[in-house]
């Protein structure tokens, strides 16, 4: 469910030249002097060394253009080429339409997809973006898209995007008009943030003294910064490399020794920007419609910065800029904002003082205003600004910084936020080894829960039930406390879900002392560890049928393998059943929420609504859509009992499936708190090469209660038992069986 917009004239983009050519390069022939990138194109991509030419695999000519994305870094990488529309010829008029042609080659899409994409737009005014989506493995066609053409056109972009996994190749692009080539294209040329590399070696801020003066004016600094980032016409114009104002201004607000000589110097700094015109028709949206409403800080409190500066930021913020802003974009479709502008710095493995205050100033900007979740965080928000400032100011090294930013990530409480690209940083802090066993949190006590199919022998010294006392001598309770402040997650049961997994399972030792308890006896072991990558597999593991019959009466579908072409014949064997079981403990392998509602749901109500960020007042959420599910036709949709099964791993697109389902009343819901993590996810990046994620669109039922951190609504809570994993018993499918069978169903 992501997409990404391509902002015509607010792009981060890295230029490998702007020579003019009278084809426009677009088939990607002239290219610089390395040979590795075409001349006059752009490229939105936090790790671009991913896009490349290619002389061997291409349709015509030289070169095709190439970009490749792993699962390790898996982030929107864009190619682009804007123009300014010169003339159209005098027979121009509304109703005709302009065409992008392209040829492409697939090799394994997934996961996202590959397209290639078109905008128009006006002078000042955004027009309309239309792509194609494709994913899979495909041998080079021509795609196409097209747009209505208007009198209002001045700009054209097109281009072609992976998001997603796998490789894709681009090859003579074309524009036409009515079916004509389009020639009269001038490049524009590129924004003042994109070739500003003053600052790109460092920061040229270092010796920061942690006391309570700097952490004030500091966290009064990001706060500004932020603020103008998203506010201020030309902070937000791409005309000014952001980033290295903000340098200036650090450089600025360490020399001052109290809040006031502060307040002077941002107020001469604010002066120093274009001025902001006045707005005529800038709006606060209706009350009933907001469901979060902006936080500013200390900027507007009266209580820390001089009453001049907080009136020069009010007015700002009741004049704010109407037009695109250079650093978030709105995505087309469904709304959530894309922070497709922002420089990942990969080479910086530890960044310097002003880039670390940077990363954090960017991520607190960015959370403060942009996401639907600002309000549950682990502590108020504004708290966590001045909290972490001396933490990313200590940081001596790679790992501190890298431990540091972790912190701060798991302090939004979001199941979906984490490190999520490959971090060389963070996998030695977690280990190279791993244990031979599975172990997961039951009954509050870390168990041996399963085995690899690889590593039968370790059998012969622990066994299913097993309880972990310590490992190395540390006990579980304090290797908990230890790694909980850096395990990412909405809720407690959602971090038990994955500390074995990504720390306690883990050593950089290749053997680990292991204190077990087994039937009240104490058993120590020393156990053997597992170099590189490893996935736990039953040996008794049978793969599961998508759906198919519990006896002759219920039915069970498993949402992880079910696919909605199939359901037709799901239907007729579920005929004659009394109930059925949906199992949504793996991830849904589609989109259930509408197709399989509506054939359990015996008429349409509203499952669901959803809230994105007002752009023009960031920080405002309001609620955008309100979904409906059901059959459309009364007597057409299933009579049974329907019983879904939850745990903590279902999450994201397997929470609002459930949301969808338990919409109906035939429908209860059991099992344990699940994830907590619902809606869209937007990538975040930060210096260093980081990749974080943040849901990014408010979920919430229709009564406005929600399910980010909490989780879905829980009917009968069910968990599994240590002698229910010993006998090798699915305790919660079980109780479904159960419960259907009962008499009152």
């Amino acid at each position: 469910m992501k997409a990404i917009i391509p902002g015509l004239l607010f792009f981060l983009i890295v230029l490998s030249g702007l020579i003019e050519a009278p084809d426009y390069n677009s088939g990607f022939e002239s290219v610089n002097e390395t040979k590795t990138l075409p001349t006059g194109w752009s490229f939105q991509a936090p790790n671009y060394s991913n896009i490349k030419l290619d002389s061997v695999t291409k349709y015509e000519g030289k070169y095709s253009l190439s970009i490749e994305n792993s699962i390790d870094f898996n982030t929107p990488q864009e190619v682009g080429n804007y123009f300014n529309i010169e003339e159209v010829g005098t027979s121009s008029k509304d109703g005709d339409s302009i065409e992008l042609r392209g040829f492409m080659k697939m090799d394994e899409v997934r996961g996202g997809y590959a397209a290639i994409w078109l905008r128009v737009d006006g002078v000042d005014e955004l027009g309309e973006l239309v792509d194609k989506k494709y994913d899979g493995t495909h041998d080079w066609d021509e795609y196409s898209v097209k747009l209505p053409y208007t009198k209002k056109i001045k700009n054209i972009a097109y281009g072609g995007i992976l998001d997603g996994v796998g490789k894709v190749w681009f090859d003579n692009f074309q524009i036409y008009k009515d079916g004509k080539p389009l020639n009269s294209l001038r490049r524009i040329p590129p924004k003042k943030a994109q070739l500003d590399t003053s600052y790109r070696t460092g920061s040229r801020i270092k010796n920061v003294t942690i006391n309570a003066k700097n952490i004030t004016n500091l966290a009064i600094a990001g706060q500004v910064w932020g603020f103008l980032k998203y506010h201020h016409p030309y902070a937000g114009s791409g005309d000014v490399n952001w980033d290295a104002e903000l340098f200036k201004i650090l450089a600025k607000t360490l020399k001052c020794k109290n809040v006031t000589e502060l307040s002077d110097s941002l107020e001469v700094y604010l002066d120093s920007l274009p001025k902001v015109k006045e707005c005529d028709d800038c709006k606060i949206p209706p009350t009933p419609n907001v469901l979060l409403s902006p936080d500013y800080g200390d900027l507007f409190t009266g209580k820390i910065i001089t009453k001049s500066l907080t009136n020069k930021l009010r007015y700002i913020q009741q004049n704010k800029s109407s037009k695109q802003n250079y650093w978030v974009k709105k995505e087309p479709s469904l709304g959530y904002p894309q922070f497709v502008n922002e420089k990942s710095y990969d080479e910086m493995v530890f960044p310097d003082t002003g880039y670390r205050l940077l990363a954090l100033f960017r991520y607190w900007s960015i959370i403060n205003y942009y996401s639907p979740y600002r309000n549950i965080t682990e502590y108020d928000w504004n708290q966590a600004l001045k909290n972490f400032i001396p933490q990313f100011l200590a940081a001596k090294e790679a790992k501190e910084y890298t431990l540091t930013t972790l912190r701060l990530i798991a302090t939004i409480k979001d199941t979906h936020a984490n490190i999520s690209n490959y971090n060389p940083i963070l996998e030695s802090i977690k280990g190279k080894y791993r244990v031979p066993f599975r172990a997961d949190f039951v009954e509050d006590q870390l168990i041996v829960s399963g085995f690899r199919s690889d590593t039968l022998n370790i059998q012969n010294k622990v066994k299913i039930g097993d309880i972990i006392v310590s490992i190395n001598g540390v006990s579980i309770e304090k290797l908990v406390k230890k790694y909980l402040p850096i395990t990412s997650a909405s809720n407690y049961e959602t971090q038990l879900r994955d500390l074995p997994w990504n720390y306690l399972m883990r050593s950089n030792d290749d053997e680990l002392q292991f204190v077990l308890k087994r039937n009240g006896r104490v058993i120590k072991l020393n156990i053997q560890m597992l170099k590189g990558k490893s996935h736990y597999l039953d040996p008794e593991y049978k793969d599961k049928e998508a759906y198919h019959l519990i006896g002759h009466k219920i039915g069970y579908v498993n949402a992880g393998k079910y696919q909605n072409s199939e359901s037709p014949e799901m239907k007729k064997m579920f005929a004659k059943t009394k109930g059925i079981i949906v199992d949504l403990r793996e991830y849904p392998s589609d989109f259930m929420f509408f197709t399989f509602a509506k054939y359990i749901k015996s008429s349409k109500s509203l499952f669901v609504k959803l809230s994105t960020v007002d752009y023009l007042n960031p920080g405002t959420f309001v609620i955008t859509d309100s979904t409906y599910n059901g059959s459309d036709k009364v007597g057409d949709s299933y009579n049974g009992k329907v019983i879904v099964i939850v745990n903590s791993d279902t999450q994201s697109r397997g929470e609002f499936t459930t949301m969808a389902l338990q919409s109906s009343p035939n429908v209860s819901v059991i099992g344990s708190q699940t994830a907590g993590a619902d809606g869209e996810v937007t990538a975040i990046v930060l210096p260093g090469g980081i990749l974080t994620m943040i849901s990014s669109r408010g979920t919430f039922y229709p009564d406005n209660s929600p399910t980010q951190g909490v989780g879905v609504k829980i009917d009968v809570v069910v968990k599994p038992t240590i002698q229910g994993i010993i006998n090798k018993k699915d305790e919660l499918l079980e109780k479904a069986v159960n419960i259907l069978n009962s008499p009152v169903n």
